[in-house]
C-alpha cells in the first residue's frame, strides 16, 4: 500500500469510527441514515482514488479527471441511495436528498484533505483550501443530491426504473466533469459558480417539495 493511499485510509478511519460511536447513542431513524451515507461517502474517497489510480497512466492525469474520476465517483457516491427503491411501495422522502448530500460532502472531506496534504502548507495554500471546501464541497454534495432528486420526483416511474437511473447518473456526472474540465482553465470563476447555484436551487427545490409534502399530510 502506497503512502497516499494509506493517508486517505487513515483520514477514512478517523472519520468513520467516531460517527459510528455518534451512530449508536443517537435513535432517530433518518438521523442515523444521514450519518451512515457521510460514512460512506468517506470510504468512497478511498475507493474513488484506488480506481481513479488504475487509469491515470493509460490516459494521463487530466482525462483521468475529467472523464473517468466523474463516473467512478458519482456511481459509488449514489450506491447507498438505491437502498431507498428497495420497495415498490415504499415512499421515497426527502431524506434521500439529505442522504445524497451528506455521500457527497463526506468524499469531498477526503478529496480536500488529500489535496491540502499534497500542498506546502503556506498561508496561499490555506487560501486555496477554504476557496476549494466552499466550491468542491458543494458540487460533491449536489452533483449526488440531483440523483436523489431525481428519484424523488419520479419514483411513481418504476416501469422506466433503469433508464431514470442511468440518466440521472449522466446529469450528475456531466456537472462533475465540467466542474474539473473548467477548473484549471481561464473560466474557473464559471467552475466556481456551478455549484453554488445548484446548492441555491437546491434548498429552493426541496423548499417547494417540503410544502407540497406538508399539503398532502394535511388532507390526509
Amino acid at each position: 500500500m502506497d503512502d497516499i493511499t494509506l493517508q486517505l485510509l487513515g483520514s477514512c478511519i478517523a472519520t468513520i469510527i467516531p460517527l459510528l460511536f455518534v451512530y449508536i447513542v443517537i435513535k432517530d431513524v433518518n438521523s442515523r441514515y444521514i450519518l451512515l451515507c457521510f460514512c460512506w461517502g468517506s470510504l468512497v474517497g478511498v475507493l474513488a482514488y484506488i480506481g481513479n489510480s488504475y487509469f491515470v497512466s493509460d490516459i494521463g492525469q487530466i482525462g483521468a479527471t475529467t472523464n473517468v474520476a466523474p463516473i467512478i465517483e458519482e456511481i459509488l457516491k449514489a450506491l447507498p441511495l438505491l437502498f431507498f427503491l428497495r420497495k415498490k411501495s415504499y415512499p421515497i422522502t426527502l431524506l434521500i436528498v439529505y442522504c445524497a448530500l451528506a455521500s457527497g460532502v463526506g468524499f469531498s472531506i477526503q478529496e480536500t484533505i488529500f489535496y491540502f496534504s499534497m500542498s506546502a502548507g503556506m498561508i496561499g495554500d490555506v487560501v486555496a483550501l477554504i476557496v476549494r471546501t466552499l466550491t468542491t464541497s458543494l458540487m460533491h454534495g449536489m452533483s449526488t443530491a440531483i440523483f436523489g432528486i431525481g428519484l424523488l420526483m419520479l419514483q411513481n416511474q418504476r416501469y422506466i426504473l433503469l433508464p431514470v437511473i442511468f440518466g440521472l447518473l449522466a446529469i450528475s456526472e456531466s456537472i462533475h466533469s465540467l466542474f474539473n474540465l473548467l477548473l484549471p482553465t481561464r473560466f474557473s470563476f464559471i467552475a466556481m459558480i456551478i455549484p453554488i447555484v445548484l446548492y441555491l436551487m437546491g434548498l429552493i427545490m426541496i423548499g417547494n417539495l417540503s410544502d407540497k409534502t406538508e399539503v398532502k399530510e394535511n388532507s390526509d
